[in-house]
């Protein structure tokens, strides 16, 4: 018998989740989140706290983000939290550095000294972005779900994508042959974003997004969760660390969790910010056929891999933006350490700086996760990415140690100290194949079993985290309709504060 019970249990504490909850609660939903401790968003190493992913929020007043913050009241506690500097992001390629800005004039200025030869060809794929993202924008923030729910959800969904797919084929097509223009266009879709061959209208969506600003969130890249975890729970929501091992279902529709702890708790629905494989060997031997078809569908393309760098301010290069988007190789593909990305964090009172550099571990012939011997071959020729980058790195080094591949800390000097926790697993990339997701959904927020809801990286991975916040808005959508509330709750008066 359940111990406790809840209108909503929320699997995982990754953002879509995390998003979903906290709007689900502010709306007075019983809300309790079930935290995997073994996915830490950071994690020890002697006396300092590391990320495992860096924190930013590109466009932090356009886009999934802007309503979020609108409806949950973020304005002024994101204050504290972001990093306001000059320039937030950079995109860089070989002989070239470009200060991504959303004024108009002074991103001419940029891409006349960096792109000469293609400047007016740049400047007006550039200035046509914005239009281009309001069409993802009109898809994204409409009335329904997108990817949609139903029957004509969907149908309607796949025309405004169809012509929003259509215009931003059009605007890309100049630009897709251009080399190192066409590289610095995407770099902020396929490198910050983490999409895996990102489609035009993802590459409009993110670099309009990033030129509006992608201020780093202090915290150690958990500012947002932390944010979104005081607005759980100050609105009476739950969170504590479990993970499931069985969800138990009635005659027609979940109706509990059964922890490894062996504890029940009751559930009105769940919500699992889990990859839709991870929920098959939930049901026991005899898993829904359509579970077991969503999972056997989705298509991993790539992994995701983070190296943190603890250095002395001074190996910082000087204009070195906060978050650097970088590119080595223009015509080749957009994935492993020929995109990176640098997010240097502010010195704290010793001086120290922490750096981490993210990349897409791609995947090969199968979807296995690289061996250890695959991913120390990728540490290394991540770094000698880096020293390009930050050439006085090792010479101020602290210490340096990635969360993800087993190496112990480096530490110039043999200093010790630094214990760290066994190795995390990779996050996995997930590709975009959900039909008529057209290039941007790879799984749908509907999983065939009643009152279970999807809401991870894996529904629309094709827009990165600006993808994240939407599917935790959509989630917390359906959430509240199963609930009994308005299908326009998220425009109506808050229940709680």
């Amino acid at each position: 018998m359940p111990t406790n019970s809840y209108e909503l249990i929320v699997l995982g504490d990754a953002l879509p989740g995390l998003v979903c909850a906290a709007l689900c609660a502010r709306r007075g939903l019983r809300t309790l989140v079930l935290a995997d401790e073994t996915r830490p968003a950071r994690y020890p190493l002697g006396a300092l706290r590391l990320p495992t992913a860096p924190g930013v929020l590109p466009g932090r007043g356009a886009g999934a983000a802007a309503r979020i913050v609108r409806e949950l009241g973020l304005d002024h506690a994101l204050k504290r939290k972001v990093r306001e500097a000059r320039v937030s992001a950079q995109v860089v390629g070989p002989d070239a550095r470009i200060d991504l800005s959303s004024e108009a004039a002074a991103q001419a200025r940029e891409l006349v000294r960096e792109l000469p030869g293609a400047t007016e060809r740049v400047l007006a794929a550039w200035d046509q972005a914005g239009e281009i993202a309001k069409l993802g924008d009109a898809l994204l923030a409409g009335d329904d779900a997108f990817p949609g729910t139903g029957f004509f959800e969907r149908r309607d969904a796949v025309k405004q994508a169809t012509r929003a797919t259509e215009a931003a084929a059009a605007w890309w097509q100049p630009l897709a042959d251009s080399g190192l223009a066409a590289a610095l266009t995407a770099l902020p879709a396929a490198a910050g974003g983490r999409a895996v061959e990102p489609p035009p209208l993802a590459i409009a969506r993110a670099l309009e997004l990033w030129r509006a600003g992608a201020p780093g969130l202090r915290g150690d890249g958990t500012g947002l969760r932390e944010l979104l975890i005081e607005k759980l729970t100050g609105a009476g929501g739950e969170l504590r660390a479990g993970v499931a091992s069985e969800l138990v279902a009635g005659w027609t529709k979940l109706n509990a969790v059964r922890l490894v702890s062996g504890e029940e708790l009751g559930a009105g629905q769940v919500v699992a910010a889990l990859p839709v494989g991870e929920l098959v060997p939930l049901f026991g031997k005899k898993p829904p056929k359509r579970l077991v078809e969503l999972a056997a569908a989705s298509a991993i393309a790539g992994w995701g891999y983070a190296i943190n760098l603890v250095v002395d301010a001074a190996a910082v290069p000087e204009g070195m933006a906060p978050v650097v988007l970088a590119v080595e190789d223009p015509s080749a593909p957009l994935v492993g350490t020929n995109a990176i990305v640098l997010h240097a964090g502010e010195p704290d009172d010793q001086g120290r700086v922490i750096i981490t550099v993210t990349a897409t571990v791609p995947r090969g012939d199968d979807a296995t996760p690289p061996d250890a011997a695959a991913l120390r071959g990728f540490r290394a020729r991540l770094l000698d990415r880096v020293e390009e980058l930050v050439p006085f790195a090792q010479s101020h080094l602290v210490v340096m140690h990635s969360p993800y591949d087993g190496v112990a800390p480096v530490v110039p000097g043999g200093r010790g100290g630094f214990d760290p926790p066994p190795p995390a697993q990779l996050p996995a990339i997930w590709r975009p194949t959900l039909d008529g997701g057209l290039g941007l959904a790879g799984a749908p927020y509907a999983t065939g079993v009643k009152h279970l809801t999807l809401a991870s990286s894996q529904v629309l991975p094709g827009l990165g985290q600006d993808g994240e916040l939407a599917v935790g808005w959509n989630a917390a959508r359906i959430a509240c309709g199963i609930a009994g509330k308005k299908r326009d709750y998220l425009r109506d008066e808050v229940v709680s504060t």
